[in-house]
């Protein structure tokens, strides 16, 4: 499939990352509209992967109120085929190695299709974008 930043289906794909990564700040904005876990964890599969929508659940009920995720300014399209996409991002310096997370420069985020839609997979953070 084609890369093409201006393709819909690669802006499907950015656009599934960035809504899946603002969820946290959207929880954080009232959390006490989330009466149950399960309410929280509804909310984070509307982005994520059960695993991940699960570790996220864990994460904002442990209460810090620390962000783990942050809307990428501009989102990288590597790989893109019918049912999966691999995507890239800079870190911010606010999470980066001499900040909040201790992260890599980049993250890796990978989605994968559900239902008519993209969910985040996985993601690391590493030192280098990905190559295809």
């Amino acid at each position: 499939m084609s890369r093409d930043p201006g393709s819909e289906s690669v802006q499907a794909v950015i656009e599934a990352v960035r809504f899946a990564f603002g969820l946290e700040a959207a929880f954080w904005e009232d959390p006490g509209a989330f009466r149950t876990r399960d309410a929280v964890y509804a909310h984070f599969r509307q982005g994520f992967s059960p695993d991940l929508a699960a570790a996220m659940t864990a994460h904002v009920l442990a209460g810090d109120g620390d962000l783990a995720t942050w809307v990428p300014e501009q989102v990288h399209v590597v790989d893109l085929e019918a049912t999966q996409a691999l995507v890239w991002f800079l870190t911010p310096a606010a999470y980066g190695r001499h900040g909040l997370w201790d992260l890599a420069d980049y993250m890796h985020v990978h989605l994968r299709r559900e239902g008519q839609g993209w969910v985040v997979d996985w993601a690391e953070d590493r030192s280098a974008p990905p190559v295809r």
